[in-house]
């Protein structure tokens, strides 16, 4: 299909958002890549890592066998042969794998798609919880302002604590504020990845149609 590459980067990508939302991360910084993906520098894991999702990618395995292998990738037991068994089966029939290449595929997208969503879903509401604090904390900082402004005439200890106060309250402020920064870009980033894979289904989903009109034709034509 020419975007095999692509989409095993794609799908990636998305299990790395997946995977840092379901462990608790829920986007609240860059996504940390999955444990198994870390690899500590093994050229080997990592080259198999790539392969997985290569052929996942371009449809030569299907989700059920995809996460059955990654299960092992993740255990570390994932072997060469696990990988060549597969696309030896991939490969055997290609004129039938054509079809079943671009199903397969779509089937990863949508999955990811969906999941996806639940993660944008429980990063807006990590994003929410953030914005309402820092509104709060706006309007605490405003008032040990304003208490330390009147405190000064009359008792200047007191405007003095007011403003040691206010410098904790402004610090605090600050990193959740870099924080909610940070996942607004993360969110815009999930974004992109999201357009970036309904693009290829609508694509893949346009193949699909005409190769489905094609076997309507033939059909056709034999009859």
């Amino acid at each position: 299909m020419g975007c095999g590459s692509l989409l095993g980067d794609l799908f990636y990508l998305a299990d790395v958002w997946i995977a840092s939302s379901y462990s608790g991360q829920a986007a609240s910084h860059s996504p940390a890549p999955m444990a198994w993906a870390r690899g500590g520098g093994d050229d080997l894991k990592d080259d198999l890592r790539a392969r997985l999702y290569r052929m996942h990618g371009e449809g030569q395995i299907g989700e059920e066998v995809f996460h059955a292998l990654r299960s092992l990738a993740e255990r570390g037991q994932l072997r060469p042969a696990d990988l060549a068994v597969h696309l030896a089966l991939a490969r055997r029939s290609a004129s039938e794998r054509g079809d079943s290449a671009i199903g397969n595929t779509l089937r990863g997208i949508r999955s990811r798609l969906a999941q996806l969503s639940q993660t944008r879903a429980a990063s807006e509401k990590v994003l929410a919880n953030l914005e309402a604090r820092l509104s709060e904390l706006d309007e605490r900082l405003a008032a040990k302002e304003q208490a330390a402004r009147q405190a000064v005439v009359q008792d200047e200890e007191t405007a003095r604590q007011r403003l040691f106060e206010k410098a904790n309250l402004a610090s605090g402020y600050e990193r959740l504020a870099a924080q909610a920064q940070a996942l607004r870009a993360d969110l815009a980033r999930l974004d992109d990845l999201y357009t970036q894979l309904e693009a290829k289904s609508a694509e893949l989903e346009a193949v699909q149609a005409r190769s489905i009109a094609a076997q309507s034709f033939r059909t056709t034509e034999v009859e």
